[in-house]
């Protein structure tokens, strides 16, 4: 019978687990033939630069502090209907997503429980007018 190969990572295996030794230096200087010696500085390892990150740079809500994820349940036709009008409103020029849009509403309704006047907000946050 012929005699199987050696594995070509046993090596590699094999000096992983002995413990490699460390490299001493002379603490205290030494002197041969009226020549001092101090001990010669390790050089200092070449800094490297953070490799760059794959994919796409962190620039949207999910990566900006002021924003947290939170989930909350609504009812479909409610939340096919606001699709609709913020649908609308990008036909118009008017850029807004949802999760913008329940920030505003949120935010509305803790100033009217403070008792600030909320036509005041609203109406600086739809383009539609009220026509009084």
């Amino acid at each position: 019978m012929s005699k199987p190969k050696p594995s070509p990572f046993k090596k590699l295996f094999e000096t992983k687990d002995e413990p490699q030794p460390e490299p001493e230096l002379p603490t205290e200087a030494t002197t041969e033939s009226n020549v001092t010696q101090t001990p010669t500085p390790l050089a200092p390892a070449p800094t490297q630069e953070e490799p760059r990150k794959r994919g796409r740079p962190a620039t949207g809500k999910r990566s900006d502090d002021a924003w947290i994820g939170r989930t909350y349940y609504v009812k479909r036709s409610t939340d096919l209907d606001v699709e609709e009008e913020l649908l609308k409103l990008k036909r118009r020029g008017v850029e807004i997503d949802k999760s913008e849009l329940v920030d505003f509403l949120m935010a509305v309704w803790v100033k009217w429980q403070q008792g600030e006047n909320i036509n005041l907000l609203i109406d600086e946050f739809t383009p539609r007018r009220n026509s009084k």
